[in-house]
């Protein structure tokens, strides 16, 4: 069953929003480092402003009336261009987030095609993502991929 949310896009004003959901997808990854969670908000808040604001970041967020239940973002990044597409940026989806007492109703799904159809709208041959183990199976659905990436920490 799906809730009758409207999806609307966010702005500067929404970065407290858009903050709270950030550290509440950390929580639920499990995460529980208080200290580096306060910290990443803080740092984050004014490259969100700053992003939004210059449109290299666009975030929707999911209303249920008067409040947000949902949001998600893409981030577009100068990228070289490959063979397979030509474009010199690249697309990635990324703070995908339900609040608990909504998931499992069709929101996350929403959002989703959202940010696909804008990315399809804007010309990406290619969208990406970095998944948790509980949105793998809305992602696949949606027809996601693995790809070869891997990461060294530093």
């Amino acid at each position: 069953m799906s809730l009758d949310v409207l999806i609307r896009p966010a702005t500067p004003n929404d970065v407290p929003e858009i903050l709270r959901q950030r550290r509440g997808m950390y929580e639920d990854m499990e995460y529980n480092d208080a200290a580096a969670l306060s910290a990443m908000v803080s740092r984050c808040a004014p490259y969100l402003s700053t992003a939004l604001a210059n449109g290299s970041l666009r975030s929707w967020l999911a209303m249920g009336g008067e409040r947000v239940v949902a949001g998600g973002a893409v981030l577009i990044s100068p990228w070289p261009s490959h063979p397979y597409d030509m474009e010199c940026r690249r697309a990635t989806i990324l703070n995908v987030y339900v609040d608990q007492e909504f998931r499992r109703q069709g929101i996350a799904r929403q959002l989703m095609r959202t940010m696909i159809d804008w990315c399809r709208n804007e010309g990406f041959a290619f969208v990406y993502l970095h998944s948790s183990k509980n949105g793998r199976p809305l992602y696949e659905g949606l027809g996601f991929e693995p790809t070869t990436e891997m990461r060294l920490k530093l």
